[in-house]
């Protein structure tokens, strides 16, 4: 396993709605039901028509849309980063500025 795969795998929580890229095309669903919890689980997804069926959490074909709690899945790859400041850089900046000037 790359460092690369524990990016793209999610720990599913119930609640959370999924697509899945399907043969016959795009399917949406929910997951109703953890099954086995872990990278190498399985989850069970109620998906729109109303059927249930089980899937493993490392099936590339689904994709995590959205949490229950509201964030998607490029803010769960993101995490909590947010941009750094750095005093140092902003004071050279400051002075290159003046030096053109």
């Amino acid at each position: 396993m790359t460092p690369k795969d524990d990016k793209t795998r999610f720990e599913y929580r119930v609640g959370d709605e999924v697509s899945y890229a399907g043969a016959h095309g795009m399917t949406y669903g929910e997951i109703a039901r953890v099954v086995t919890p872990g990278p190498d689980g399985a989850v069970e997804i109620q998906w729109e028509d109303g059927r249930r069926e089980v899937k493993k959490t490392r099936d590339k074909s689904i994709r995590l849309l959205r949490r229950a709690t509201g964030r998607s899945e490029a803010d769960e790859q993101r995490g909590e980063k947010r941009r750094s400041f750095d005093s140092e850089i902003a004071e050279v900046r400051k002075s290159d500025i003046r030096r053109k000037s």
